[in-house]
């Protein structure tokens, strides 16, 4: 430390921290200090140069402190500086037995208290934000910082802040002026237009569709205008102006197609019939804005079309998870077995020992924490082939809720949102007539503000009463927290929810994007791929597809399965459930059934002898020079055997040079009608190149359509189902 003073000695300043400030030595990092010094003599005078960091004598700045191996100091600057504070706040961090996070929550206050030179419980929120910042700027993690944030809160700093980090950093909802303001909207007249038209609207519309329509309104469409007119003041536009508008709204700014074009039509026809409405009702007010709409029916018109693709995509999708649904759920299932096997062999072997799990070994490590048996973290480092170490509890974790969303949601059916909502008090039961106890489960009011109610059979029990042991405190509650409703963007009741868990030393609900990238994991390591090669993904509402479609095809009324997903609409039910073909078969067969029943019983006689030799003889002679014809039985020839010219002809590819040698005399008889003047035989020889071109195109598809599949290395018996034993 002496050395240290010397140095700072040769700098100018009235404290010792001034004439560090002076020295430049927080933005050098390491390197600070005399030049030409050997690594040993610096590590030395950074020992003195910690010693009158925990003496308060220099603060230096954070990116000083995160450049710099400060070993002990911290701790030190805990002992002789507020340490009643520090006492408590660790022992508030004990509690939540992550010793990681709860050394790192310290460090984080500590450092805070250096660069500021205040105590712990004088710090504030603009503190916090200075520290992420730098910590941000110099590409560190914040992770620990909500951990610091909730452990100062609980001895009584940050009075008047928010309770949590996530709160505190929650964005809340936006005013309607706030949503078009985003889009700094030049014409301030319609800017005010549409906020009044929107703070109208917002009566009957949620958070999310009353900021959707604002986005349409303001940046899809008229900062769009503004952007490509200049100057324009008017919702009058004229029909070029429209027409330009309504070609650009079906790209996106990347160039790509717009799949939802057809809503900011319907957003803007609405906005301009409503004025037009309201003018009626309320001329003083709105008349001036009344203006003919610039959408018309014919506009809208490709809305139908639009879901009935929408539809048939979905309805596509759900014919190809159906079937590998019980392969995913089987895969989860054997990855919860073995990461929990795992983690129970973990835990019985002590840090710098091998353990064999599945024939590969592994070593685990991790620090001790000091006056504990056990470590801290179950830490495992592969060691017959390379890979990176890994936290064996944390995988074991992941596990658990990636089988847990799955069995809920392909269960129930559940939106992703009512999933998150499930609570304790979610689970009801329900006397039938009988005496019989019925577990239900109760669905909290979402997307149709309608709760309903769902009958759980034993398995749903069976995982719900599976997440509840594992929630659990040390009292046998589960443990409550509020959940922040990202589509409103407000923070909900503290309820024990079902889904959460200790993420970091903190209790935390269990986001949306995190059961999508858990869904997603889970699909690639089951090894889930289309018929083509294609890697299949499961969102949560595939689940809903899936479960809504197996229901019906069960046999389930659709009004039952209505009221189990919670429509309003029994065309939105029908929406969801993919008719597959099985189905469409035995409606059709029950149908044939059913008109056999009501014809003449001679009509379904055994056929002759003569009959089965002509309907057998019929097959043989549709044997072709150009390959097979595919006419109906029973039915002639209505081309008087022209094959080139009859859509029946299936070509043959080995037969593609007699059809070129056809072309080639077609074309000579084609001069010679041209030279006699032979006009109808020219009309007619054209018309058979005609023909015979699509002959040859038909000739390529099949070519490259057998190409194709050799190179898979598929046939046709390959795809054929295996027979049954």
């Amino acid at each position: 430390m002496t050395i240290v003073l010397d140095w700072l000695e040769t700098f100018p300043g009235e404290t010792w921290h001034e004439r560090w400030q002076l020295s430049g030595s927080d933005a050098v990092g390491r390197s600070w200090g005399p030049a030409d010094l050997t690594p040993r003599w610096r590590n030395r005078i950074t020992t003195g140069l910690g010693l009158m960091i925990a003496l308060r004598a220099i603060r230096p700045s954070y990116t000083w402190m995160f450049s710099s191996r400060l070993l002990g100091v911290y701790g030190t600057y805990r002992r002789l500086n507020h340490a009643d504070c520090f006492t408590e706040l660790s022992e508030r961090a004990q509690r939540r037995r992550f010793f990681d996070h709860e050394i790192e929550a310290l460090n984080v206050l500590t450092r805070m208290a250096i660069a500021t030179g205040k105590s712990p419980l004088e710090l504030d929120l603009d503190d916090f934000t200075a520290y992420t910042t730098a910590r941000k700027a110099a590409d560190r993690k914040i992770s620990c910082v909500p951990f610091a944030y909730e452990l100062l809160r609980e001895i009584g700093g940050l009075a008047d802040a928010p309770s949590t980090w996530r709160q505190l950093q929650a964005r809340g909802q936006l005013t309607v002026a706030e949503m078009v303001d985003r889009y700094a909207l030049r014409c301030r007249p319609v800017r005010d237009v549409i906020v009044h038209y929107l703070i109208e609207r917002s009566a009957v519309l949620d958070y999310g569709s009353l900021d959707n329509q604002a986005h349409m309104l303001a940046n899809v469409f008229w900062a769009d205008l503004e952007r490509h007119h200049p100057g324009i003041a008017s919702l009058f536009l004229p029909d070029e102006v429209a027409h330009a508008w309504k070609q650009r709204v079906r790209l996106l700014p990347d160039g790509r197609p717009r799949r939802n074009f057809h809503a900011a039509l319907l957003a803007v026809r609405s906005f301009y019939l409503d004025l037009l409405q309201w003018s009626l009702e309320d001329p003083g007010r709105w008349a001036e804005w009344a203006a003919p709409c610039p959408i018309s029916e014919n506009d809208i018109r490709g809305y139908i079309k639009e879901n009935r693709q929408r539809r048939a995509r979905m309805a596509e999708r759900t014919r190809a998870l159906a079937p590998v649904l019980p392969r995913l759920v089987r895969s989860c299932e054997q990855h919860l077995d073995a990461t929990t096997r795992m983690l129970d062999i973990a835990r019985a072997t002590a840090p710098g020992e091998e353990f064999v799990f599945e024939q590969a070994r592994y070593l685990r490590i991790g620090p001790r924490r000091p006056g504990l048996a056990s470590p801290v973290r179950l830490l495992a480092q592969p060691l017959d082939e390379p890979g990176p170490r890994f936290d064996v509890k944390v995988a074991e974790d992941v596990a658990f809720w990636t089988w847990a969303a799955i069995e809920v949601l392909r269960r129930t059916g559940v939106r992703i949102e009512e999933l998150l909502e499930l609570t304790h008090l979610s689970l009801r039961q329900y006397q039938a007539p009988t005496g019989e106890m019925i577990p239900l489960l109760q669905i909290s009011p979402s997307k149709t503000d309608i709760e309903r109610v769902i009958p759980a059979d034993p398995e749903m029990v069976a995982v719900l009463a599976r997440i509840i042991r594992r929630i659990k405190g040390a009292d046998g509650r589960v443990p409550v927290l509020s959940r922040y409703d990202t589509h409103e963007r407000v923070f909900g009741p503290p309820l024990p929810h079902l889904f959460q868990r200790i993420w970091q030393g903190r209790l935390q609900a269990i986001s949306a994007n995190m059961i999508r990238e858990l869904l997603n994991t889970a699909a690639a390591r089951a090894g889930i791929v289309d018929v083509d090669g294609t890697p299949l993904r499961f969102t949560p509402h595939d689940f809903r597809r899936v479960f809504s479609t197996e229901a019906v095809t069960s046999g389930l009324p659709i009004h039952i399965a209505a009221k189990l997903l919670g429509h309003l609409d029994l065309n939105t039910t029908q929406g969801y459930v993919a008719v597959y073909p099985a189905e469409v078969i035995r409606h059709y067969r029950q149908f044939v059934a059913e008109r056999r029943s009501q014809r003449p019983s001679e009509e379904y006689r055994e056929p002759t002898d003569a009959e089965w030799t002509e309907f057998r003889d019929h097959f043989s002679l549709r044997k072709v020079a150009l390959g097979t014809c595919h006419r109906p039985y029973g039915t002639p020839c209505q081309h008087e055997h022209a094959c080139v010219r009859c859509p029946m002809l299936r070509l043959d590819l080995a037969q593609v040079p007699r059809l070129l040698q056809i072309e080639d005399n077609t074309r000579e008889r084609l001069a010679e009608a041209r030279q006699m003047n032979w006009l109808g035989e020219v009309a007619a020889l054209e018309e058979s190149l005609r023909h015979i071109a699509d002959k040859k195109r038909q000739a390529d598809g099949l070519r490259e359509h057998t190409s194709r599949d050799e190179s898979n290395g598929t046939d046709w018996v390959s795809l054929r189902p295996s027979a049954a034993p």
